[in-house]
């Protein structure tokens, strides 16, 4: 159960193409599913999730001193008119990092936001309604996810370890809610071929990867970016190129 709410007008700090209602919550056991019962352009924000998820429905480790925020957006036309928003919204949150001079700031697909070979925060998009996309965003700032989960310490990052000086909670929700409205703008003027060449700008594909496939099986080489649908293109150690549905893809991990 939620507890702790206030609500907060912070879109006057938002230099976007919207405003926002913002709630804040102290413990929540998810921001996406309390979004989506809300308005368009409404956001939630909590302290810490005890039931935070990723793709999948795979854990999402949401302790004290991290962001943790959902927002709900409109999504007129229904899920199809919005595919690859995701990766819309990853580039703008990279945009974002690379403005606070995160150190190696990258994209790993899909929906992953690097500093070199460590997570600092994920996406989840979800549909809300058939006129509606909940955003769920995770960022670990002040926290410690590898004290829930051990298996953490190798692969995740805060900002409180990466930057000199840190924004606040509000400071970085307003970025993030200002990012998001940019990305939703984006998305209405170019659709996905938009979404498709701006995310082909930021992959790197120096390192070798291998995809875990929903259906069993893997796929090893380098990811070479996204056809004009959105399917991963990888490039075999034969040289052979692999054609992936993007809908087909449970992990993708990179080796090195």
């Amino acid at each position: 159960m939620a507890t702790g709410f206030s609500e907060k007008a912070i879109s006057e700090a938002i230099v976007g193409y919207a405003g926002w209602r913002f709630f804040r919550y102290e413990t929540v056991a998810s921001t996406n599913d309390l979004a989506r019962n809300l308005l368009p352009w409404s956001a939630v924000c909590a302290s810490a999730q005890t039931a935070g998820r990723g793709r999948f429905g795979r854990s999402f480790v949401s302790d004290p001193g991290g962001l943790w925020l959902s927002a709900t957006l409109p999504a007129d036309g229904g899920a199809v008119r919005w595919n690859g928003f995701s990766l819309m919204v990853g580039c703008h949150l990279l945009r974002v990092l690379e403005n606070l001079a995160v150190p190696d700031a990258r994209l790993r697909w899909p929906n992953d936001l690097m500093s070199a070979k460590k997570k600092l925060a994920g996406l989840l998009i979800e549909q809300g309604s058939r006129q509606t996309l909940t955003v769920g965003i995770g960022m670990n700032i002040r926290n410690a996810p590898w004290l829930c989960d051990p298996a953490l310490a190798d692969t995740s990052t805060r900002l409180a370890d990466l930057l000199p000086a840190i924004p606040t909670i509000d400071e970085l929700a307003a970025l993030i809610l200002d990012a998001l409205a940019d990305a939703h703008h984006e998305m209405l003027e170019g659709g996905l071929s938009n979404a498709v060449r701006e995310s082909n700008t930021h992959w790197n594909t120096e390192r070798p990867i291998l995809i875990t496939l929903v259906a069993g099986g893997t796929i090893a080489g380098r990811f070479m970016g996204l056809d004009q649908n959105a399917n991963l293109r990888i490039l075999d150690t034969s040289g052979r190129e692999h054609l992936v549905e993007h809908h087909h893809v449970a992990q993708l991990k990179e080796l090195a």
